[in-house]
């Protein structure tokens, strides 16, 4: 009897753990998983809600595909062939059930297709050799999961859907001191908006292939909230705009300068193919500006947010064995940017290259890219 009751304890204790396991791991009613189209019939599931992403291939029924997997969607309605959905709801295991609401708290967001080019996971060396600038050293081993990142900067047209989706109305897109930070402007759209600018050499035209620019740092973060993803690290920055695989180029295509490989303060002549000093060109008109990774314009047309906080000597902070997916400082006066614009204060388009600036800073010459 003795040994039966102990084994009943154990049992009891055994089944009041895993009970605890349960309650611990059972997710709250509030959390939303995301998971791509492709690993919804493969992988178990987590509990409901999730979202997923893809493309419309059909309004009726309302199909989206990632590209490898489709599935169906009930409950939206108002969608066209080709526009690129986030989406929320309950699967069941074949359809995925939404709902139609309005505004911000809509069960969906249909974004810019933003075209994104795959960085595979894996270690590179990032900053500069001795005789760089002392913010740029020392070099180190950074390792990286795989992640996406922008094959262009965000183009006006891209950003304009942010706009008219009320981007600049719902505070969740937003942190708290960019939320601030707008209140206090009355912002509603980037500066320098206008399709047609003049910024010392003669009008033009902005087109909705012409990067978005007059940003700051906090229009960037909301609008990659808002498209599913975020401003790349500084390290993801680097390593899109520079790595090989082996080494580390100086600028994207090699390590020699050619003023006519990006849009730059010296390669002003539009008979030669090249753009008027004092203004952007569409995103990807220079064939010569291209990383090893197929990512374009990261030397020249726009400087471009990334995700860090600044310091100076954050490189000298390494640890042994190099950095794990880096997020950069915990704080600092100023976020990072990366890149040459069209007209940088002191030019200089080596991808190492580290500045910054002010969140709130929101200049002629600054861009940004998204990251997933």
């Amino acid at each position: 009897m003795r040994k039966g009751k102990t084994v009943n304890k154990r049992i009891l204790l055994i089944g009041l753990i895993c009970a605890v396991m349960v309650v611990c791991f059972v997710a709250p009613s509030s959390a939303v998983y995301g998971i791509r189209v492709q690993d919804l019939r493969s992988l178990p599931t987590p509990p409901n809600p999730i979202k997923t992403w893809g493309k419309v291939t059909s309004p009726s029924p309302l199909t989206i595909s990632d590209g490898q997997a489709e599935i169906t969607v009930t409950g939206l309605t108002g969608l066209t062939v080709g526009d690129y959905l986030f989406v929320e709801g309950d699967w069941d295991g074949s359809v995925l059930s939404a709902s139609q609401l309005p505004g911000k708290n809509s069960a969906y967001s249909a974004i810019p297709n933003v075209e994104m080019m795959y960085i595979p996971a894996g270690s590179f060396l990032m900053g500069s050799d001795p005789g760089a600038p002392a913010d740029e050293q020392p070099k180190h081993l950074v390792q990286l999961s795989g992640y996406w990142v922008g094959k262009f900067e965000v183009t006006r047209g891209e950003y304009q859907k942010f706009i008219d989706a009320e981007g600049y109305s719902h505070e969740s897109y937003w942190s708290a001191a960019g939320w601030t930070w707008k209140q206090n402007q009355n912002r509603t759209r980037p500066a320098y908006w206008d399709a047609d600018q003049d910024w010392g050499s003669g009008a033009f035209t902005q087109s909705s292939s012409h990067p978005a620019l007059g940003v700051s740092y906090h229009e960037a973060e909301a609008f990659c909230a808002w498209a599913g993803g975020q401003l790349p690290t500084e390290a993801q920055w680097e390593k899109a705009a520079r790595w090989t695989g082996s080494s580390a180029n100086v600028y994207p295509w090699d390590s020699v300068w050619l003023t006519e490989n990006c849009n730059n303060l010296e390669d002003h002549n539009a008979a030669g193919g090249g753009y008027n000093v004092f203004q952007t060109a569409p995103v990807g008109s220079y064939p010569g500006d291209v990383s090893p990774n197929g990512c374009r314009d990261m030397a020249g047309n726009l400087s471009e947010w990334v995700a860090d906080w600044y310091a100076a000597d954050y490189y000298s902070q390494t640890p042994a064995g190099g950095w794990v997916d880096p997020v950069g400082p915990l704080t600092g006066a100023g976020r990072i940017v990366r890149g040459g614009a069209w007209y940088p204060v002191t030019p200089d388009y080596r991808s190492a290259k580290r500045s910054t600036l002010g969140p709130q800073v929101n200049w002629l010459y600054y861009g940004f890219r998204l990251a997933r």
